[in-house]
């Protein structure tokens, strides 16, 4: 397909703006004048519309002065010595060049992204093992990305560089699924190899070489691939093709699926075909095992069993005399830090990144959970909220693959309706040869997720035979069409009249329909992408001359690893999974190059409260890897960071959660805000609560000695522990919230001494026209209360819009001085420009803090549609007051260590293994 003169103009102000602007991007006013001069000189020969120059405007800008945040480095000092840097003058570096210019004239990317990621790549490759070297080595390391953020272009880039400094043999671990497995090989043959592998391995196929991607820009080196997007490993194709490690003189790479049996058939393979009279393999290697974290635990399926996966790919590393392992994550809460019983357990496995942890750096560009669920998240608009009233008569949380779907949710019909809409405007823009793809993930039985392909691909050609046969009627008539009315009603409920047009300019309704929205809606194709499909579902590749418009409806296989391009919109609604495992479904996180003011996601409120406290966690353990960076510490003391932290433990339960033990977990409850977001909900534990709460503020003027504190009406110092660990060993929480168990950290403030003395604060909300009152001592408190709304069930209650957070933020600070403030939040910015958490407020030399919240439940509040935002299930009783706590222990010292206990037979009412598991 010819390029449209929008996209041959975008190439080349692009290509002219990266040139003169090499290390610092243009101002917003130079880059203005600058494109706007390009595009009159150009004018004759490729014409564009004022919308489309406004679109192409707003995309460079975004791309063109996208800064690159630099990634840190944790290394194990004593187990290396850097090699890359001193042998760079030696080496040609022909792959990673041909990468690097492919990147920046096909893909656009600016040079300082090119020049970060080289800059990444150079660590990782410098810290892996030298394959020049006469010695063995064996070395450990992981990268820590964020979901969709770069990883796979991070690694490539480790791959280029690594066959340019020597290593023979490159084994890519890319994921369970096949489709997983295709799209890797897919785009490794494109940014890697550089040619199709789909007619490399076929005996029947005369072509060998077809030269895609960087393969157009260099074949004077050669790659070989010993797998191909049509066939993983196998045996019986190379040798019938002759083929070992021995009789090629380049690079070879294998993509492999994480899989017992494949990985079985590639050790026998490399043993019988490849090693030397001393029964090892005298290559170096590199494997690469991206989405590291990704063997989900519970499976019940041999071939997938993670401890048999880790253990080939222990044999596999050992074959090689040189080997250099690399795992891929996008959590710090990696299974190989959490799942070992014990830290010397943790310490002496062979796959723990001993060597080197390298967390990449985000660029500006990227939208991650922090952009959409984090504090003052400047994409939470995307959001729209599905709720159980709607959903549980269509997709009920207990739902059985044996569900009959006959009819969609309106809010889907909506997200689909407005998938359609954004394709329109994406034409309008000029976007015309980008992929764009709908998610729909409702449903973990493939069976059920078959029929909902199936309606939507009814639903769209009725839609598209409406849009070809009267979209060019007068608009009088069309609004009588039920479908054309109802995209019309979507198109005013988003306000898309001006993101068709601009603000000034605003696109008419009639014109949009008209002349843009059949042509955009013709292609869009439905697929069913599950573990009964291939990838062929989302073969972007084959499409990348017209763009792919897909609606991909699947369950766990569609959400995890696999790239959606384009994503635009998403519908996601699953039972509540453990969060960690809700961090790495997140397709919709990534780069919306000229349409990040289009894409929705479409998600339980459960989910959006689970996504902000995970995103707050995540952030946290990151921030320590730089400030342990900065402390010369190693991979290990990250790992026991990891597996100290509180939210580790829903790895830990869900990890164990086919078995009936209880687990003993030593847990770090300093530094770090604690609190009760999930309580007991039947009527004796509430009562309990409100007792005990109210007992310990009557008694507080005995207990304590009120103080004057600024921006704080009631607040007590000198309180003892014992009457801390007396209330906390009391108070009666849902065993769920594995973060904050009060029998434990009662234990450890009754053996701490450093914790002696507590300062005590009744938080308060808004003033909204109610107050409690509380007695304390001969005096009656009248309290305003924290209004939050809850989701509550017959186990729980959950206070909730606050990110799994009791306090609205910065509790912790209630009663500091300024200067205690001040000094706070400039440690904290010495690291990190984010908003500042609680977590801050207690690095500082400061009391421990008990904070006491009265929540005012609120029964009123409605979101956009009209949905009550507080639900509470049929039967269930929750009173108008609940009382809450949070505790906040410095990091001043010595850590402060609890041991917690995670009873699984207690928790297996709450949580079911089988929801990971496709069927």
């Amino acid at each position: 397909m010819t390029a449209t003169n929008a996209e041959i103009l975008e190439g080349l102000l692009s290509t002219s703006i990266n040139t003169q602007y090499l290390d610092t991007p243009p101002d917003e006013a130079e880059f203005n004048t600058k494109i706007d001069e390009l595009r009159q000189a150009m004018a004759a020969l490729y014409p564009v519309s004022d919308t489309q120059f406004e679109a192409i405007r707003t995309k460079l800008r975004k791309n063109v002065v996208v800064k690159p945040e630099l990634g840190v480095l944790l290394r194990d000092k004593q187990r290396h010595q850097p090699w890359f840097a001193s042998r760079r003058a030696e080496l040609d570096f022909f792959f990673w060049n041909r990468y690097k210019k492919y990147l920046e004239e096909v893909k656009h990317w600016n040079p300082r992204v090119t020049g970060n990621l080289g800059n990444d790549s150079d660590e990782i490759v410098d810290n892996l093992g030298d394959p020049r070297s006469k010695e063995p080595f064996q070395r450990r390391g992981m990268v820590l990305g964020d979901v969709q953020s770069g990883k796979t272009a991070n690694y490539t880039a480790v791959c280029n560089k690594a066959a340019d400094a020597g290593y023979r043999v490159i084994i890519i671990l890319a994921g369970m699924m096949e489709n997983l497995r295709q799209q890797t090989q897919e785009r490794l043959d494109i940014e890697f190899c550089g040619r199709k592998s789909q007619y490399l391995l076929d005996p029947k196929q005369d072509i060998e070489n077809v030269p895609v991607g960087v393969g157009k820009y260099g074949q004077a080196k050669r790659i070989e691939t010993f797998t191909s997007v049509v066939k993983d490993f196998d045996k019986n194709i190379l040798r019938s093709l002759g083929l070992s490690l021995h009789n090629v003189s380049a690079p070879v790479v294998f993509v492999v699926k994480k899989n017992k049996s494949i990985l079985n058939n590639l050790i026998r393979w490399l043993k019988t075909n490849n090693q030397d009279v001393r029964g090892a393999i005298n290559l170096p290697m590199l494997l690469i095992d991206d989405e590291a974290d990704n063997a989900s635990v519970n499976t019940k399926k041999e071939d997938e069993d993670p401890t048999a996966i880790n253990d080939a790919i222990r044999r596999l590393l050992k074959l090689f005399r040189q080997a250099s392992y690399l795992g891929i994550t996008a959590t710090p809460y990696a299974n190989i830090f959490i799942n070992p019983e014990t830290n010397d357990e943790m310490r002496d496995d062979d796959l723990f990144p001993r060597d080197f942890i390298y967390s990449l750096g985000r660029p500006t560009n990227y939208i991650g959970a922090e952009s959409i669920f984090g504090e003052d998240a400047p994409f939470a608009s995307t959001l729209e909220a599905l709720y159980p009233q709607e959903m549980d008569m269509f997709f009920p949380f207990n739902h059985r693959k044996e569900l009959e779907v006959d009819e969609l949710p309106p809010s889907m019909k909506e997200a689909i309706a407005y998938f359609l809409l954004a394709n329109g405007i994406r034409d309008v823009r000029g976007d015309f040869k980008k992929h764009r793809s709908m998610m729909i993930h409702v449903s973990r039985f493939t069976d059920v997720q078959n029929q909902i392909s199936g309606l939507v691909n009814s639903w769209i050609e009725n839609i598209r035979s409406d849009l070809q046969n009267f979209a060019q009627l007068a608009e009088t008539e069309s609004d009588a069409i039920d479908n054309i009315s109802y995209l019309k009603s979507v198109w005013d409920k988003h306000n898309l009249t001006e993101k068709a047009g601009t603000k000034d300019t605003p696109m008419p309704w009639y014109k949009f329909l008209s002349e843009y929205l059949f042509k955009a809606v013709a292609p869009i194709v439905v697929r069913a992408v599950n573990q009964k499909s291939s990838s062929k579902g989302l073969d972007y590749f084959n499409h990348k001359d017209k763009g792919l418009r897909v609606i991909a409806v699947g369950g766990n296989s569609l959400s995890r690893g696999l790239t959606l391009e384009g994503l635009c919109v998403s519908y996601f609604y699953r039972k509540s999974l453990m969060y960690d495992t809700l961090l790495q479904m997140g397709r919709w996180f990534g780069y919306r190059p000229g349409y990040d003011d289009l894409f929705k996601i479409w998600i339980s409120t459960e989910a959006i409260d689970w996504y902000g406290y995970i995103t707050a966690a995540a952030e946290e353990l990151k921030r320590e890897i730089v400030r342990m960076n900065e402390a010369d510490l190693t991979p290990m003391q990250f790992g026991l960071k990891v597996r100290q932290a509180p939210d580790s433990l829903i790895v830990t339960a869900r990890n164990k959660m086919r078995s009936a033990t209880v687990v003993k977990r030593p847990i770090t409850v300093s530094g770090r805000l604690l609190e009760t977001p999930r309580l007991k909900s039947d009527t004796a534990s509430l009562k309990n609560n409100e007792d005990i709460f109210r007992d310990f503020v009557q008694r507080l003027p005995q207990i304590g000695q009120k103080a004057n504190r600024r921006n704080v009406r009631y607040f007590w110092e000198g309180v003892q522990k014992d009457e801390i660990e007396h209330l906390i060993r009391d108070f009666k929480t849902n065993p769920w919230h594995l973060s904050f168990q009060g029998a434990a950290i009662a234990d450890f403030i009754h053996n701490c001494d450093e914790v002696s003395s507590w300062d005590v604060v009744i938080a308060e909300g808004e003033k909204i026209g109610k107050t409690i009152e509380l007695q304390c001592g001969e005096d009656t408190l009248s309290v305003e209360p924290e209004s939050r709304i809850v989701k509550a069930t017959k186990e729980q209650i959950s206070i909730s819009g606050t990110k799994v957070k009791v306090g609205a933020g910065g509790s912790t600070k209630l009663g500091l001085s300024d200067k205690q403030r001040k000094e706070a939040e400039r440690l904290f910015r010495q690291n990190s420009d984010k908003s500042i958490p609680d977590s801050a407020y207690l690095q500082i030399d400061r009391n421990p803090i008990l904070i006491l919240h009265v929540i005012a439940v609120d029964r009123e509040q409605k979101d956009k549609k009209g949905n009550l935002r507080t639900q509470i299930e049929t039967g269930c009783e929750v009173p108008d007051y609940l009382y809450a706590l949070g505790i906040g222990i410095p990091a001043i010292g010595s850590e402060k260590i609890a041991y917690y206990m995670v009873n699984m037979v207690e928790l297996k009412n709450y949580y079911d293994p089988e929801e990971e598991e496709d069927e």
